[in-house]
């Protein structure tokens, strides 16, 4: 998969050896929680339908940073398999499911406002998965958050740019 919207480095094959519950958890917060994968590909579609008039160039932005989100998606749930879990769209606390919900996404209507939610999210985001590194002890799924990491970065370099283009001087 390659775009500019993607960073031009290979992501790590998927190479979990054994079942691991406790690390499942961890991802399916990646996955699926607040700040999660699932929920950037569903606030970057709301943006993209909500703003494909007024907006044409930022639509097609989010529409291209969600292709990406979606991507990380499947990673990430590909990972969750492999680590004996269910990529459903929840996250586990004491054994009970918590589902993704609606409410996660930023309906923010004003375009400013938009960029500087996404910004802040994909702050959010990479934050979440330094977090999920630190109590992750497995290269290879480290490697693998790492690598979204970048991808991350590069968005809040194109959302920044975007700011700047239109909405520096308001």
């Amino acid at each position: 998969m390659k775009n500019s919207f993607m960073v031009n480095l290979p992501y790590p094959k998927i190479n979990i050896s054994e079942k691991n519950p406790y690390y499942a958890k961890i991802i399916l917060q990646n996955y699926a929680g607040m700040v999660s994968e699932f929920s950037a590909v569903s606030q970057y579609t709301y943006q993209k339908i909500k703003l494909f008039k007024s907006y044409p160039e930022i639509s097609e932005v989010l529409l291209k940073i969600s292709i990406v989100e979606m991507h990380h998606l499947e990673v990430l749930g590909k990972m969750i398999i492999e680590l004996g879990d269910d990529p459903g769209f929840w996250i586990k606390k004491k054994d009970k499911y918590n589902y993704w919900s609606p409410k996660f996404v930023d309906y923010t209507n004003e375009p400013k406002a938009i960029i500087k939610s996404d910004i802040t999210d994909e702050l959010k985001a990479i934050k979440q998965y330094e977090n999920s590194i630190k109590v992750i002890h497995d290269e290879n799924i480290n490697a693998i958050l790492k690598r979204i990491i970048l991808d991350e970065e590069l968005h809040i370099k194109i959302l920044t740019g975007i700011y700047d283009k239109y909405f520096s001087k308001c």
